[in-house]
């Protein structure tokens, strides 16, 4: 049901409910305040969160620092078993690409979206139109401690609440004044931070109460060349082919792939490798040429023999990694890319500011205003070609920098062309750009309320809250694929015997360029027909000749040509209003029966624009009789624009929903001998969208205490996810994708085009978490909980991404998926996969969380001051699955990125005012390939674990006019172990989720008055 058409006087409903409230109680009820506590997960009044139904983690400001001192939030909470693959700004993954730009929370690996934040019980406006909450702007200066909820818990506070709940609490009764300063660098001497705070608070007369804090930070880019790396784990790791494989059943004990150090490609290189082919895939028929592998000197001028390695996989044969091991091309590859470790430049600024006013004993007012930007960016990255795969470069006899040795050998072959593979580049060089990029959010967000307590005992709460978060990205230089091959096709203008391109022989009108077969029934990526096969711009006019032939052989003016900027600005507002009432309803035969019971409004909408001429143009077609010629399938059925692997576009939309809810807490049994009871939790959220209607959820909870000891709890939920402006209109995320084809075994780059799709339906998740904790009355200080859940998600929206769709469809015979995959007609090959959102039957995730403390007061100096704390966290993941529409589930628990066991140890001792305290973390080895066999696809299928241990001294001590003050020095990968070494089939690269930086120092000072 569609209720735009009745929002107007709902509005005006829930204001004069919110009005009313706070004259109802200003004068008319008296009684004695209480002390407001919140309890993530539930709406009830509790004093206790760790003795509710639902799994609560709480971790304090100092326990969270700890994880990862000088780092931000998302990156600290990266440590608690929970969270897996959590992004933070600093991590991004480039400009203009989803979930690109911002620190995200993402608990299960279940994605960031399905993950609730809070920000003191209150939803926060999303940083873009993911519908994911960037927290780089939360003021943690103010934060009193995190609570993390496993399991859903849509019930208590609505959508998205699928993987759980994260609930930033504030100190809002903070007094006093308090700041910290750090400094931090990597041990290879980059990567250098700053960070600072500032926070207050202070009562102004009996009834007014301020807070404040104001933060920054700066972390400098990590860009380290893979020539730099120690040589004991970065050797180019890679697959090759086994030269003894022939088939899996003509060789079944034969693993088709080796593990091999120092890989490279057999196909392409940094200064173009020569391939005469009839056809444009790798295993096209060659043609008889006496430079058909050869390889570009640096200059372009001359050709040499391509040097092969000790393994060889040549790329022309069917499942060939089109690799070789340790050659000298190895060496030179290695200083061509830039696989090493690299981190984002950083900056971060946010204020934050509230108060509180008591207008009575029994009303209270509340404002609180809240500002940051967050801007990452990736400078001085070097540029690399694409010129590979089915996105080669055609060099025609005629090409004015051919060396006459070339022009001579193609003449005795009778050819008039060939393939150019090239792929990489020299720092230094001047070569086709991949350009500066940069992504800054900001974020405005205010909210008003008041809380009244009523003589019954009651309380309510009324507030209302506005927010718009800002996004404005750009890559300037991104490349031009029109302009890349007009500039490439250089020729000798016959009349003055000038370079020029060959398309300027020609100039045709736009009349002509509109009227070329090549675009005839072929529409834009922003709709109607194309008006030309290349841009409309000065493409024809300013033309550059460059040689493509070499490395670095392009003018500064040919590099300028082949780029152009790229930018988009982007809007999210978010009004949310809501009215809260809680209390106790009566007293039952075990115990008080608790309720609270609410109604809500909120809107959001958003907006974005592309700000980029060429989205009316594209994919460039190939037009020989007017000059344009050379673009490869890859490019010409690959990209929808003129811009390299992209597909973004303007969008907008909004939406709106109404809900009510009520929870109820039922205390069934409780024991007059003893310690036994059981308590029980029902909640009901009815929830009336704008796009979709009506939609419910529940969740059902009981607490045992069985005896002293031992408690026992389990919930059932059923929880619902709108899905996001993106999934619905997709105004994020067209790039490229490098997968391997099941039906070539080769890898070669494909344009993935993401697509929204506005008629998803809601995700419905149903959730069942059971455990226990135990606090042994024999062993003062222990305790011990253990939690098993179960999220089953159906009708989740999904974006498989390209290798699960490739292989879904050619190794599961998914055909819902092989219509996903567009092929080149005449080659075969894979030109386009479109990775669009769709809801998939079903996503599922099972594991158990264990957490063990145990807190004691040592005496092994005989100070009496001393104490020790420790705490172990642990996630095992026993499923991680997606299941496509009329497809097979495909488990990917323990796979890459899904590691089946994560830990995290934490040892704290003090003595007097020295504190030492030692880390362990740790992650379970994992798949390269889950739908790999050891032995069969692959000699070494396994990536080893991780291992990290963090080291912190401490000092503090107190000032002579009061206050304290505390000195810490962290030491992040104490061993300054590596990462992982990740093989692929052009070499290693580093595998999330693991310390890429090394041993990382970080000191930091903090005062308190």
């Amino acid at each position: 049901m569609n209720i735009s058409g009745v929002l107007p006087s709902r509005k005006k409903l829930l204001a004069v409910a919110i009005a009313c409230g706070g004259l109802w109680s200003s004068g008319l009820f008296a009684a004695d305040a209480i002390e407001e506590v919140t309890v993530t997960g539930s709406r009830l009044r509790q004093t206790d969160g760790f003795t509710t139904p639902v799994p609560v983690t709480a971790v304090t400001l100092p326990e969270l620092t700890t994880f990862d001192p000088g780092g931000t939030v998302s990156e600290q909470l990266n440590g608690l078993p929970q969270f897996f693959g959590n992004r933070s700004a600093q991590s991004s993954p480039g400009a203009m690409r989803a979930n690109s730009g911002s620190s995200q929370l993402d608990m299960r690996n279940l994605g960031s979206n399905r993950t609730l934040v809070l920000l003191d019980g209150s939803r926060v406006v999303p940083a873009d139109s993911t519908g994911v909450v960037g927290i780089d702007t939360f003021p943690t200066a103010l934060m009193k401690n995190v609570e993390v909820v496993t399991g859903g818990a849509s019930a208590a506070y609505g959508a998205d609440a699928l993987g759980g709940v994260v609930n930033f609490v504030l100190n809002r009764e903070y007094e006093g004044f308090k700041a910290e300063v750090g400094t931090g660098v990597t041990e290879f001497g980059d990567g250098a931070r700053w960070n600072a705070s500032m926070a207050g608070g202070t009562k102004i007369g009996e009834r007014l109460h301020v807070i404040g804090s104001v933060e920054t930070l700066h972390i400098d880019q990590i860009l380290r060349d893979p020539t730099q790396l120690d040589a004991s784990w970065w050797q180019r790791w890679g697959w090759v082919t086994n030269p003894a494989w022939v088939s899996a059943t003509a060789t079944p004990n034969v693993p088709q792939r080796l593990t091999l150090p120092w890989v490279s490609s057999t196909e392409s290189t940094p200064t173009g490798m020569i391939w005469a082919r009839n056809g444009s895939a790798s295993t096209s028929p060659l043609i008889p040429f006496a430079l058909n592998g050869y390889t570009f000197t640096n200059d372009g001028q001359n050709v040499r023999a391509f040097i092969k390695g000790d393994v060889y996989a040549a790329p022309n044969l069917n499942g060939s990694t089109k690799s070789q091991s340790n050659s000298p091309e190895s060496q030179i590859a290695n200083r061509a890319f830039e696989n090493g470790p690299y981190g984002a430049e950083t900056h971060g600024r946010s204020g934050f500011t509230a108060l509180k006013y008591d207008f009575t004993d029994n009303l209270s007012g509340f404002a609180q205003f809240l500002i940051g930007r967050s801007e990452t960016g990736s400078p001085g990255r070097r540029s690399r070609y694409n010129l590979q795969g089915t996105s080669f470069a055609t060099i025609f006899r005629d090409n004015a920098f051919l060396p006459k040795e070339v022009a001579d050998a193609m003449d005795t072959a009778g050819i008039t062309s060939f393939q150019l593979h090239k792929q990489g580049s020299f720092l230094g060089d001047n070569n086709i750009g991949l350009g500066d990029g940069k992504e800054i959010f900001t974020t405005i967000s205010w909210s008003v309320g008041a809380d009244i307590h009523l003589s019954n005992d009651w309380d309510a709460r009324v507030s209302w809250q506005s927010g718009r978060s800002e996004n404005n990205a750009g890559l300037f230089g991104q490349t031009r694929i029109d302009r890349v091959f007009l500039g490439m096709d250089a020729v000798r203008d016959p009349k003055t015997g000038a370079i020029v391109c060959r398309v300027q022989l020609f100039n045709p009108t736009e009349a002509q360029l509109a009227a070329t077969p090549a675009i005839q029934g072929k529409t834009s990526v922003i709709g109607g027909p194309l008006r030309s096969p290349i841009g409309l711009d000065n493409s024809i006019r300013d033309c550059v000749p460059y040689n493509v032939m070499g490395a670095g052989n392009m003018s500064r003016a040919a590099v300028e040509y082949t780029m152009s900027p790229r930018t988009e600005l982007s809007h999210v507002e978010q009004d949310f209003a809501e009215a809260v009432l809680n209390g106790d309803l009566f007293q039952g035969w075990s115990g008080p029966i608790s309720f609270a019971a609410g109604l809500n409004w909120r809107q959001q909408s958003f907006k974005q624009w592309i700000n980029s001429t060429v989205y009316e143009f594209g994919p460039p077609q190939n037009a020989p009789e007017l000059g344009i010629r050379g673009i490869p399938p890859g490019y010409t059925g690959g990209s929808e624009t003129l811009h390299q692997t992209s597909s973004l576009r303007d969008s907008s939309g909004d939406l709106d929903v109404w809900e009510a809810f009520g929870e109820l807490g039922v205390p069934v049994y409780k024991s007059t001998t003893g310690p036994q009871s059981i308590d029980t939790s029902l909640a009901y959220r009815n929830s009336d969208y704008s796009r979709i209607g009506r939609v419910q959820s529940w969740k059902i909870g009981v607490n045992i205490q069985a005896f002293e000891d031992l408690r026992l709890r389990f919930t059932r939920s059923r929880d619902v996810r709108e899905p996001t402006f993106t999934e619905l209109y997709n105004n994020r995320g067209g790039q490229g994708g490098n997968p391997e084809d099941p039906l070539t075994g080769n890898s070669y780059l494909v344009t993935v085009r993401a697509g929204g799709n506005p008629n998803l339906n809601p995700e419905v998740g149903n959730t069942m978490v059971a455990g226990f904790v135990y606090q042994p009355s024999w062993f003062e200080g222990l305790q011990v909980s253990s939690d098993y859940y179960d999220v089953q998600i159906k009708d989740a929206v999904s974006s498989l991404g390209v290798q699960r769709i490739v292989d879904g469809c050619y190794i599961q015979k998914d055909e819902s998926l092989c219509n996903a995959i567009t092929r080149d007609p005449t080659t075969g090959l894979i030109t386009m996969i479109a990775n669009g959102y769709l809801n998939v039957a079903q996503a599922r995730v099972r594991g158990v969380d264990t957490e063990v403390v145990y807190r004691t007061k040592p005496n092994f100096f005989g100070t009496g001051d001393e104490s020790f704390n420790l705490r172990g966290l642990a996630g095992s993941l026993i499923e991680r699955s997606d299941t496509p529409l009329d497809g097979l589930p495909l488990n990917v628990a323990g796979a890459l990125g899904n590691p089946k066991l994560t830990a995290n140890l934490t040892a704290n001792y003090r003595i007097g005012s020295y504190g030492i305290q030692l880390q362990q973390r740790y992650i379970a080895s994992t798949k390269l390939n889950i739908n790999w066999v050891e032995g069969r696809d692959v000699d070494k299928l396994w990536l080893t674990s991780g291992n990290y241990t963090n080291l912190r001294l401490s000092k503090e001590g107190e000032l002579q006019k009061g206050g304290s003050w505390t000195v810490a020095l962290n030491v992040n990968n104490l061993f300054d172990r590596p990462p992982a070494i990740q093989p692929g089939s052009t070499g290693q690269s580093i595998p999330g989720g693991y310390d890429q930086f090394g041993r990382r120092y970080q000191l930091s000072m903090n005062l308190s008055f």
